[in-house]
């Protein structure tokens, strides 16, 4: 074989080998980045891990009626650039579905009603009674024009999955809509009917959403 042919052959092979070379040195690269990405997840997640516990729907630790109804809650809708709350004290828990899940009534004049049509996910936030205060300000006062948050002396977290809630929370419940309903007053019963009207809504008209949503998470802090 003469020089020039060996030559034609011999370039291409070289051509070859730089190419797949330059391929596995990216990928490594992109392998090292991924890693590096995993890696803080992982701190992030042990840092969560090391101030909450996890812990199943069945396994709640408190008397639903009691939490709800008397304790209250914070529903909290968005992420850490936009996202408001309120106090709430109607709603529940079901299992519907083949799911645990839990039930919020939100009137659709609340700022917050807005952020919980937008988003998939939301946080029902729980407290001790130490925090009844901040509790009757996030109930009484508007995010839409004031920074009821801080006034309120909360601190605003993120869980692991980019909810919103408070360090303050005793217990963070996060949950993921499955359906989203007005509620027709119509349907109501006598003598229910004329009661809750009046005694609710002033017999005003009257809008609330039913939001029935599926416990993803729930935690609760050590």
């Amino acid at each position: 074989m003469c020089n020039t042919m060996r030559m034609k052959i011999f370039f291409p092979i070289i051509a070859i080998a730089v190419f797949m070379t330059s391929c596995m040195n990216n990928s490594n690269k992109e392998n090292k980045k991924e890693t590096g990405k995993q890696t803080e997840n992982v701190a992030a997640s042990k840092d969560w891990q090391s101030q909450y516990d996890r812990i199943e729907a069945s396994d709640l630790p408190d008397n639903v009626f009691d939490l709800i109804g008397k304790q209250w809650m914070l529903v909290t809708a968005g992420n850490n650039d936009s996202y408001n709350t309120m106090t709430a004290s109607w709603g529940g828990f079901t299992y519907v579905w083949e799911r645990p899940a839990t039930i919020a009534y939100i009137r659709d004049s609340r700022y917050t009603y807005g952020f919980l049509q937008r988003e998939e996910s939301f946080t029902l936030s729980f407290f001790t009674e130490q925090y009844r205060g901040a509790l009757r300000i996030c109930g009484t006062k508007s995010g839409r024009d004031t920074d009821k948050v801080k006034e309120a002396g909360l601190t605003p977290i993120e869980t692991l999955s980019g909810l919103m809630s408070f360090e303050e929370a005793r217990m963070i419940i996060e949950c993921k809509k499955i359906l989203v309903q007005e509620l027709d007053y119509a349907n109501l019963t006598e003598p229910y009917k004329a009661t809750i009207m009046k005694e609710s809504y002033n017999n005003e008209p009257a809008k609330h959403q039913l939001f029935i949503s599926e416990i993803t998470n729930i935690w609760l802090k050590k």
